[in-house]
């Protein structure tokens, strides 16, 4: 689709130049950019007289670099490819460079590669740098060529015929600087300010196509052509073309004279229908959580601030106009521009069906503000939070709240069975103590009054309440905030307030302490501990700067619960090789900064007795003494998340087969998988979390695949976006609200495009794609929500694929809300690497992404994981996910296939190949047949080794069961079939040959079965 046109008020109003650049033509070459660079000049050579060995030339590349003068220039003959080392540069800066250079090949074109670089570090997440200047020419040339005149003014010797610069080209589209990055000269920004002195900053319309990039120098063509409005000026009309229904995007560029402070965008728009909801994302907008903000902005002196209006066209306004006014405030003044869009009769089909047509119209910028799922439906399986409020209970999914007087938890149950496959198991409980949160005061022991409870929300999908607790013995105030979500995530927001004109109130300390069951708990994870068998003590303290900890979850497979340690700061950290760039902010509640005791925040784990006299697992969490002084109220909150989450479906995990490639759907299906994850950096899907930009060949894929019984996901995720989506550069106009603020540097692109202050993410060079490491919690995550309905709208498919997750639990119900309304059966995996090391904070991957959960299908743990050298206890915490209601896949090294196979998992295909397993499970129906894993306390099988480990399917003529060995030799184990499995005891034991895994043989009853380490066998055991 082409550009809107601007309409015949003002043309010159809207800055798409026909010439790219003042001076030369543009257009795209071929070369090796990794060798020459991404941009070049290509210089035409007239006829040189006889014995002429040099020529010379003004390079016009209008540069916004820092200093052209330290760049190499990479001269090549276009005839032969003959790269001329006779090259002198003389006077260069950001508008031209002179050089007198030999013409190797006589009269003809040559190629200045101005921009050359290198890309260094690891070829993943490079570090690109320009080449330093450096001679190249014979000295015997130079001495011959000697007698040029350097200078601007008087231009070169005419001994030297005079070459002309006549092109630029970049070595892609996406690398094109054109024209965007060509700058003004001094000239034409003297004449620009001279024109409009006084003004203390000039307004420019760009067509939406070209999107602003440069934060410190305005391209060439808005100083020739002028600004669109100016403070105290009337402004002429902005006319532009618009389509019925879509959301089109006004492109402004704020180039300011002076030092701006409180710079502010209104937008009154009408159609024929009434007023229109129109809006700059820069200064207003939808936050993530669904709440309308405002904002106002600072820009310096000399600097250039991208503004982005979006304008709603009804589409009952074809064939009229919409008319609007934007203005935008300052510090020092005011400038309004009017605004008509010309609405077509008919719109395109994508925009006519919803969508948004051309990505490079920018329209998804719309998304940003998207409320798409933000709401507090349930999502199955999860079922309404149950009150019952004269016995202060809560009833949801196979967990029941009961709360004390003081609005905190009383008692956590666990109605899951062992197996964690269903919820009408016998109650477990969990705390031998009522939660208890106790602000110790200096003057000693208060007697707390506790208001009733009272009820908020009444759900279906949460239920909140508060309660205030006071005291005559002291002046402080505490308001308990709670809520309970139907998934099993209880906040708890207690908030400790001085009322203005009391006195300072001092605390010696504030803790949080649980009493637990060590029945209930023997397994823990988070604070430093991987997961597995709980310590016997814990002792943390609180350094965000270089741990990513605030969270422990204590708990058995079917019952547990994570303590995460929150205030009103929060703000999810950086993960996947960034933390250090944006790591924890503490809360200034818990981890007090200033605390005036000896005592250092933090928490602690110890076994010890209970009130009740029975032994018992301390959680304590600490801040340590403070003065809270009058009007001062301070967030002592925290978050429980009570597991497992939902019960596991090892029917499911055995149906969906997976296949971690694209290609021949019919291949595919005959390697026995059912579902294909298509990752980035691959033809259907090249550029890293916009699968939209590719969403044709995504949706012609799907097709095929369902046509032959397969389903498909695709990598989509928020941790990082591609340079390729048009939307990046507007994204970065909006501060450090969508993007983290960072080093910059990195690949070669971002540096050119997006200048500085980023963070440099994945490069994938088979595709040439580059990202920037995203904020996190941000409008974004709307954005997101928003294309993924799209996606799947566009496309058929049937999932996601997350590679890491920087979004929080409120977007992943919207993205499962989401993904349910579209598919009849979605699927949602999450894949982390190991991030338990030191550039990632040390944080257990399970215990990181448990808020996520709930609301996956499956786990991919993952790269750097040990499935050899760690234990059961590790594998069932730290790796499987069947504490949460999940299952889990292997992928370092392939994963252990024996191990594996007692969790239910197997290795990623095709870099595993599984056909062989996955026959085994069709020639017996495993994906149809109970499982009961070894965790579960009702196995039908045990092996007689503790350290060998038995997990049975349940088949109508017997039992398929795995075994896997952690004992370190080889040893020889006997099966005991439980009493109501007595019947197999006397039954055949064969071990099917397995290519791959295991030879065939059998075994009569009572024989011995020899295990070695680390490796398993697969029997059945038939009954008929």
């Amino acid at each position: 689709m082409p550009t809107p046109a601007l309409a015949t008020s003002v043309p010159s109003r809207l800055s798409a130049p026909e010439r790219l650049h003042p001076e030369l033509d543009c257009g795209i070459g071929q070369w090796d950019k990794l060798l020459y660079g991404n941009h070049r000049i290509v210089v035409s050579v007239p006829e040189l007289p006889q014995g002429g060995r040099a020529a010379t030339v003004t390079l016009p590349w209008r540069r916004h670099d820092a200093a052209p003068a330290d760049v190499d220039v990479v001269v090549v003959s276009a005839a032969t490819g003959t790269r001329v080392r006779n090259v002198v540069a003389g006077e260069r800066d950001r508008a031209a460079g002179m050089f007198t250079f030999e013409p190797v090949d006589g009269a003809g074109d040559y190629f200045f590669h101005y921009l050359p670089y290198a890309m260094m570090g690891h070829s993943y997440y490079p570090q690109a740098e320009y080449l330093p200047a450096r001679p190249t020419a014979d000295p015997a040339w130079v001495n011959s060529v000697a007698a040029s005149v350097w200078s601007f003014e008087l231009g070169f010797h005419t001994a030297h015929p005079a070459a002309t610069a006549v092109r630029y080209e970049a070595a892609s589209k996406w690398d094109n600087f054109a024209p965007m990055n060509f700058t003004a000269t001094e000239p034409e920004l003297a004449a620009l300010h001279e024109a409009h002195a006084g003004a203390a900053f000039l307004l420019f319309a760009q067509d939406r196509r070209h999107a602003i990039s440069m934060k410190d120098a305005i391209p060439a063509h808005w100083a020739i052509a002028g600004p669109a409005a100016v403070p105290g000026t009337a402004a002429g009309l902005l006319c532009l073309s618009a389509q019925p229904g879509e959301d089109y995007v006004i492109q402004l560029g704020l180039y300011a004279q002076a030092e701006l402070t409180g710079v502010s965008v209104d937008v009154a728009a009408r159609a024929d229908g009434g007023e229109v909801a129109a809006r700059c994302i820069n200064t207003a907008g939808v936050d993530r959580l669904g709440r309308p903000f405002s904002k106002t902005l600072a820009v310096a002196d000399g600097a250039v601030q991208a503004l982005y209006v979006v304008v709603p066209v009804p589409a009952a306004s074809a064939g009229s106009t919409v008319e609007a006014v934007i203005t935008v405030s300052t510090s020092a003044g005011s400038a309004e521009l009017p605004v008509r869009l010309e609405v077509a009769d008919e719109a395109e089909p994508d925009i006519a069906a919803g969508g948004f047509g051309d990505p490079r119209e920018l329209r998804r910028l719309a998304w940003l503000d998207s409320t798409l799922a933000q709401d507090d439906e349930l999502v199955a399986p999860y079922t309404a939070v149950e009150i019952d409020e004269a016995a202060r209970t809560l009833a949801i999914l196979g967990r029941t709240v009961q709360l004390a007087p003081n609005g905190l938890p009383a008692q956590l149950e666990s109605t899951f069975t062992s197996a964690v496959t269903a919820v009408d198991g016998p109650a477990r409980a969990l705390l031998l103590e009522p939660l208890n949160l106790v602000p110790e005061l200096a003057q000693g022991a208060v007697a707390w009054a506790y208001s009733p409870l009272a009820i908020t929300t009444y759900g279906p999908a949460r239920v909140g309440w508060t309660c205030t607790w006071t005291s005559p013995d002291t002046a402080l105030q505490v308001t308990v905030e709670g809520r309970l979500e139907a998934d099993g995530a209880a906040d708890f927001a207690v908030r400790l307030t001085v009322p203005h004109g009391a006195g300072a109130v001092e605390l010696n300390d504030v803790s949080l302490n649980l009493a637990l069951d060590p029945a209930a708990v023997p397994y823990a994870m988070g604070l430093g501990v991987p997961g597995g068998t709980r310590p016997a003590g814990i002792d943390w303290t609180w350094e965000v700067a270089t741990r990513n900890q605030d969270s422990l979850w204590l708990g058995d497979s079917n019952i547990g619960v994570q303590l995460a340690l929150r205030d009103d700061n929060y703000e999810r950290p950086l993960n996947t090789n960034f933390y250090r760039e944006k790591p924890l902010i503490a809360p200034d509640s818990w981890a007090n900064p200033g605390a005036d005791t000896a005592r250092v925040p933090g928490i602690t784990l110890r076994e010890a007795g209970s009130a009740n006299g029975s032994g018992a697992v301390v959680l304590q969490a600490f801040s340590g003494g403070r003065t809270m002084e009058p009007g001062e109220s301070l967030n002592y909150g925290f978050r429980l998340l009570l597991t497992p989450f939902k019960p596991i479906d090892p029917a499911r995990q055995l149906r969906n087969r997976y296949f971690h490639d694209q290609g021949s759907v019919a291949d595919i299906a005959a390697t026995g998988a059912s579902v294909i994850n298509i990752h980035h950096a691959t033809a259907l899907a090249p550029f890293i979390n916009d699968p939209l930009l590719h969403a044709d060949a995504l949706a012609e894929y799907t097709t095929e695949a369902h046509a032959a019984g397969l389903k498909v996901k695709v990598y989509d995720t928020v941790r990082e976006l591609t340079g390729h989506s048009p939307d990046l550069l507007p994204m970065l106009s909006l501060g450090h609200e969508i993007f983290s603020d960072g080093p910059g540097k990195g690949h070669i692109w971002p540096q050119e495009h997006a200048g500085a202050n980023y963070v440099s993410a994945w490069h994938a060079p088979n595709v040439d794609d580059i990202a920037v490491v995203t904020a996190g919690e941000s409008r974004l995550q709307n954005w997101y929500i928003r294309g993924l309905d799209e996606l799947v709208r566009k496309t058929g498919l049937d999932g996601i694929y997350l590679d890491d997750i920087a979004y929080d639990r409120q977007a992943m119900k919207r993205v499962r809300k989401v993904l349910a309304a579209r598919c009849a059966d979605p699927e949602i995996d999450i894949h982390s690497a190991n991030q338990f090391n030191d550039k990632d904070g040390f944080a257990s991957s399970a215990n990181m992404y448990m808020e996520q959960l709930p609301y996956t299908d499956r786990l991919w743990l993952g790269e750097y994981f040990d499935y050899d050298n760690t234990d059961p206890a590790y594998w069932l915490v730290e790796v499987s996910g069947i504490p949460f209601g999940l299952m889990g896949e292997m992928l370092e090294g392939g994963g252990n296939p024996w191990r594996g196979l007692v969790f239910g998992m197997t290795g990623r295909a095709p870099r595993v190949d599984n056909r062989a397993l996955w026959e085994l499970w069709a020639a017996h129906g495993l994906a149809e047949a109970p499982m009961l894993g070894h965790w579960a306390l009702n196995v039908p099988v045990r092996s007689s080794h503790p350290e060998v480990l038995a997990t049975s399917w349940i088949t109508p003529s017997g039992l398929v069961t795995a075994l896997a060995s952690w004992a370190p030799e080889t040893v020889s184990v006997t099966l005991e079939f439980a009493p109501e499995f007595a019947r197999l005891a006397q039954a055949s034991r064969v071990a099917p040959c397995i290519d791959g895994f295991q030879d065939a043989a059998a075994f009569a009853p009572g024989d011995t079965i020899a295990v070695e380490p680390r490796r398993g066998i697969v029997l059945v055991i038939d009954g008929a």
